[in-house]
């Protein structure tokens, strides 16, 4: 698995494959409203019954942030004209059903500065959650990021450092800063103390991590000297070294997808390497490729301006090519689920993995965001003086599986251990432990 940095990063075969082609908008429209209409007739079917769920109050300018054992609120502090805010902590809604929906009592509260934002929460065991933070966007002229580790039951701060922090199952926390001015800061500090490990300065304009059972094993950079650098997480050695070709033209970047190392040299050619050792794996050249991401089981070299190739990763063969900018996002049994478009509503389809082929159109949905991949997909849609109707996307059925109706949900729903937070129609949150 290959653990991705958060943040706002300003980071030939003889035959043509394939083109999707796209239903036409009279059969999507047709679609979406018969999927509406059985939706809705399943919305207002049946009284509200009891269950697990809570409200918790919010204003326009407040964020929700779900951890395993809290919930946390950043909202305007009371009182002050200053843009001060607050990180409040409360518990999870306690497990019993109920039909009015149980309050959420604060558990305590911290002072944030103005323009400050909390990107990563994350309860780490019994007494501590830790928090990735930053003042504004998190790349700046200087570095502005920070991690904490809070005491749990008080907001105490344990300890703090630079960066925003990757954690795994090691007790290990890698902390990466990201500045326009200064030079990239990588580095370990140990969970439970703070305590540096290591520390390296980076020349990176791209890192991912690799991660095994749970244990982040490799950290993959791309220099600003179009090198690529396989660096040891437990002492931030070099392992192995991909110096840049002396004929490049362009820029050389790369990927991790599984055990792949994925590099794009002048935006065409995309080389497949082993990535323990570097080992060479197979060789395709594209007509224009900017960057590759896993899409299911296969592959997706992707353009910026829209459009992606589709193509297996055990040879690098194009299976299919969409003129599209789609997001393959699920993938089972030979289907896929795409999801294109922006904005709150988002076309969803699903594709046969091989040839490119829909099989299937869910209209539009607006999609439930989360912290984690997660091995399901799922999508809201208002209901005029109800909620969102709250459905499952799966490649495998033959239309979205309505799972749970949310009253009062408006939009701006996320979803992570168990639980589907949303704002609701007065600016106050709703949380409901998620129903299969």
């Amino acid at each position: 698995m290959t653990v991705i940095d958060l943040g706002e990063l300003t980071e030939p075969t003889d035959r043509e494959p394939p083109r999707r082609r796209g239903p036409s908008v009279s059969r999507r429209l047709r679609a979406g409203l018969v999927a509406l209409g059985a939706l809705l007739a399943l919305a207002g079917a049946a009284p509200p019954a009891a269950r697990v769920h809570a409200t918790l109050p919010g204003t326009l300018a407040a964020e929700l942030i779900l951890a395993q054992d809290q919930i946390f609120t950043v909202v305007p502090a009371p009182g002050v004209t200053d843009g001060t805010q607050e990180l409040v902590a409360y518990p999870r809604p306690a497990q019993r059903a109920t039909v009015t929906p149980q309050r959420l009592a604060p558990l305590w509260r911290v002072p944030l500065s103005p323009g400050q934002r909390i990107f990563r929460a994350e309860s780490v065991d019994d007494h501590g959650v830790l928090l990735s933070r930053a003042q504004g966007r998190v790349v700046g002229p200087t570095n502005t990021t920070e991690t904490v580790l809070l005491d749990v039951r008080t907001g105490q701060r344990r300890w703090s450092a630079p960066g925003i922090a990757t954690r795994d199952a090691s007790q290990r926390v890698l902390l990466r800063t990201f500045s326009l001015e200064e030079p990239a800061t990588l580095a370990a500090v140990e969970l439970a103390t703070g305590r540096e490990l290591w520390s390296t300065s980076v020349p990176a304009v791209w890192m991912e991590y690799h991660e095994r059972d749970g244990v982040i094993d490799a950290i993959v950079v791309s220099t600003t000297a179009g090198d690529i650098e396989v660096l040891d997480p437990a002492t931030g050695a070099l392992r192995h070294r991909l110096p840049a070709p002396d004929d490049l033209a362009g820029y050389q970047n790369g990927s991790v997808v599984g055990d792949l190392l994925l590099v794009i040299r002048n935006s065409k050619t995309i080389t497949a390497y082993d990535l323990d050792g570097l080992v060479q794996r197979w060789q395709t050249t594209l007509s224009l490729a900017d960057y590759v991401t896993g899409c299911g089981d296969l592959l997706c070299a992707r353009i910026g301006g829209g459009g992606v190739h589709l193509l297996d990763p055990a040879t690098g063969i194009v299976q299919w090519v969409s003129s599209e900018e789609l997001h393959i996002v699920l993938a089972a049994n030979g289907r896929v689920l795409a999801i294109s478009g922006t904005g709150v509503g988002l076309d969803v389809v699903t594709v046969e993995a091989a040839t490119g082929s829909e099989l299937a159109d869910f209209g539009s949905w607006g999609l439930v965001d989360s912290y984690d991949y997660l091995a399901r997909l799922l999508g809201v849609r208002v209901v005029p003086d109800v909620g969102l109707v709250l459905a499952r996307l799966d490649p495998t059925e033959a239309q979205p599986r309505r799972i749970d109706v949310l009253p009062g949900a408006v939009d701006g729903c996320q979803q992570r251990h168990g639980l589907i937070a949303c704002r609701r129609g007065d600016d106050t949150f709703g949380v409901w432990q998620l129903r299969d």
